[in-house]
């Protein structure tokens, strides 16, 4: 591994938290991330993409549908229901530290993906993450109908090295991965050698560290406007447009669409019009006339005469147009051209306002503007006014503190990681976290981001599951447990400030929270706390043995079991009517009587006195029952009756002699 990629490796180690992995492994986390983020337009945790240890030639594997990581049925059956069509990626990595290209080692890995997608009969079983990886891809497949295109299967084989093209190696290879094209199950079958130089352009990519330069003669210059320090309106070459679009391995570099607030939508009616037009000679020649444009905001832009270069961007309007033309960038003639706005803003209230306004007349689903609603910038304010100590990163836009090298990426939030912690936490709902963002928002409108909530809620739902997963990674919690995060900090919840179901009210929100608070202060505490939660769960699916294992973490059944269990235990807490027939107690003498003590009981029970007869003080006879006690004496006895009401003066004890 050479120095830059090295440097690289422990700035991500430090990122994500991962000292303590060895450096073959951190590498292989380090180069998920960075070959999956091409893919996905959210954040995801690296450690979902990495396989087991041992499993034979693959180092990760992803599933990414229209642009979102996903890895469960649930959630592919969520996205259905949002979007009855989509796009399918397989993604699927080896990582190697070594500074050569080893074609046994890369058959190895075309094995294991043949294994993958080969009829149960013929693959070797594997390990529980794996199947579930498969199952969730025969699901997809059932889905065939909705896919306009099969999916494609990208291949990456990374090594430290360099490559050349003249190895012989990429025989081997086509001949590997001649069976999985045969197969027609996917429209597209890429395999990429990546070495030392790809790793580091994609790591650049990744932290958006890229720039673009293009043609723009025809442009008008904005007047000067508040928060923009500049902007420009001009007409661009197609064929020039594309080089914004393209990544290193002249693919569609997905991550300048994270701020646009929808996904392409496939070859919808619209967006097969735009293909059309681009096919029609005469048509493609108006293209400018009859598209609405890009709008492009940049960090940076500068105008060096008739070029224009553009760092750090994002197209936040002509997400549908971008992947039109670059689907169809073959056809793309000298004289057509596209209208594009360019924007360097200095204010990221400016950014929202251009992301909103400019969606806003075509018709997009209100929950796609949701983070650049007021409450938002506010929870973000909140977040950052956290001290150090337990600070949190609320990411009201997609991969936002990206470029910060300093902040821990796992204490950044997601908007549907703060959806999921706040429904679990505060709504008792942890069994419907699985479902889409967007899904959630409608369901629970009334119920999520009101103008009447406080802010502390969010943070501390957002804290817990934060810590939870922190137990996790540090091997402190089972793994098992990760699918379960939301129904934890559910019970975590319930245990300290009981179940009742909060929202709009910010007194008692507030309240609820200092007890929280005062937990997440104590480190002993919060173990404590996740310890009995973890058990409360157990007994929950202990309990109910009707509901599959599979389905037991969306199951509201699993759900009310684990807070009845979380409830007992809390009463059991608070109850002051704990003491009974045969308990050992620590006993201070009151009073002396010529036949008998009185004495009060060191306990929080209300019941806290009793008496003690002469009889029970010693095992000899006593003459003066002063020789034997003194008032402040202190000393153990054990309860003898029943009941503390049946004696006017409490309990009946016996000294332990």
């Amino acid at each position: 591994m050479n120095k830059i990629i090295s440097s690289f490796v422990d700035i991500h180690q430090k990122e994500y938290g991962i000292e303590s992995y060895s450096r073959e492994t951190a590498f292989e986390h380090f180069i998920n991330k960075c070959i999956v983020n091409k893919y996905s337009v959210e954040r995801f945790d690296p450690t979902d993409i990495m396989t087991e240890p041992g499993e034979k030639g693959l180092d990760g594997v992803a599933i990414c549908v229209n642009g979102r990581l996903i890895t469960t049925c649930d959630e592919l059956q969520s996205m259905c229901r949002e979007n009855p069509n989509f796009e399918v990626k397989f993604i699927f990595i080896q990582s190697k530290t070594s500074e050569s290209f080893d074609g046994d080692e890369i058959g190895t890995f075309l094995y294991g993906v043949r294994a993958f997608f080969a009829d149960e009969t013929n693959r070797p079983k594997t390990n529980e993450k794996m199947e579930n990886l498969i199952k969730l891809k025969d699901e997809i497949y059932s889905h065939s109908v909705d896919m306009s295109v099969p999916p494609v299967l990208e291949l990456y084989y990374v090594c430290c090295g360099k490559w050349m093209d003249g190895n012989g190696l990429m025989s081997r290879v086509d001949l590997d991965v001649k069976p999985l094209r045969d197969t027609q199950d996917f429209s597209q079958v890429n395999f990429y050698p990546y070495d030392a130089e790809k790793v580091i352009t994609t790591y650049k990519e990744l932290k958006k560290k890229v720039s673009r330069s293009f043609l723009m003669e025809k442009r008008i210059t904005f007047p000067d406007i508040q928060g923009v320090k500049q902007a420009f309106l001009g007409l661009v070459k197609c064929q020039d447009f594309i080089t914004i679009l393209t990544d290193s391995d002249n693919n569609m570099l997905t991550n300048i669409f994270e701020d646009n607030v929808r996904d392409f939508q496939g070859y919808n009616t619209v967006n097969t019009e735009i293909q059309e037009t681009l096919h029609s000679d005469n048509d493609q020649a108006r293209f400018g006339l009859l598209n609405n444009g890009i709008t492009i905001v940049a960090k940076r832009i500068t105008p060096i005469g008739d070029k224009i270069e553009i760092y750090d961007y994002q197209i936040v309007n002509g997400c549908q147009t971008s992947y039109v033309l670059f689907d169809n960038r073959e056809i793309l003639t000298d004289d057509s051209y596209v209208m594009v706005k360019l924007i360097e803003v200095t204010d990221d209230v400016v950014s929202d306002r251009v992301i909103y306004t400019t969606n806003r007349q075509t018709e997009v689903k209100s929950e796609a503007f949701i983070a650049t609603k007021l409450f938002h910038k506010r929870l973000q304010d909140y977040y950052d006014a956290v001290e150090l100590a337990y600070r949190l990163y609320y990411e009201r836009r997609s991969k936002q503190y990206d470029l910060n090298d300093s902040i821990s990426k796992n204490k950044v939030v997601t908007l549907t990681q703060q959806i999921q912690a706040y429904l679990a936490m505060f709504l008792n709902e942890p069994h419907s976290t699985h479902r889409y963002y967007g899904e959630l928002l409608r369901a629970y409108d009334n119920k999520l981001f009101l103008d009447t909530d406080d802010y502390e809620p969010y943070f501390c739902s957002a804290y817990f599951s934060y810590y939870v997963d922190k137990q996790i990674g540090l091997g402190v919690l089972d793994r098992k447990y990760k699918k379960f995060k939301y129904h934890l900090i559910c019970a975590m919840r319930t245990l300290i400030a009981e179940s009742a179901v909060v929202f709009g009210q910010a007194r008692k929100q507030q309240k609820i929270c200092k007890k929280l608070w005062d937990v997440i202060k104590d480190e002993a505490s919060m173990k404590r706390t996740l310890d009995a939660a973890v058990t409360c769960l157990d007994s929950a699916c202990a309990q109910c043995t009707n509901i599959p294992s599979t389905d037991q973490h969306r199951s509201k059944e699993i759900t009310l079991a684990m807070i009845g269990f979380a409830e007992i235990q809390t009463k059991s807490a608070s109850n002051d009517t704990f003491l009974k027939k045969g308990d050992i107690v620590h006993c201070t003498v009151t009073s002396i009587n010529p036949y008998a003590v009185g004495v009060s009981i060191k306990t929080d029970d209300a019941r806290n006195y009793g008496s003690i007869y002469i009889s029970r003080i010693a095992r000899k006879y006593i003459e003066d029952i002063h020789d034997e006690v003194s008032v402040g004496q202190i000393f153990q006895a054990q309860i003898i009756n029943d009941d503390f009401y049946e004696k006017p003066w409490g309990w009946e004890l016996s000294k332990v002699f």
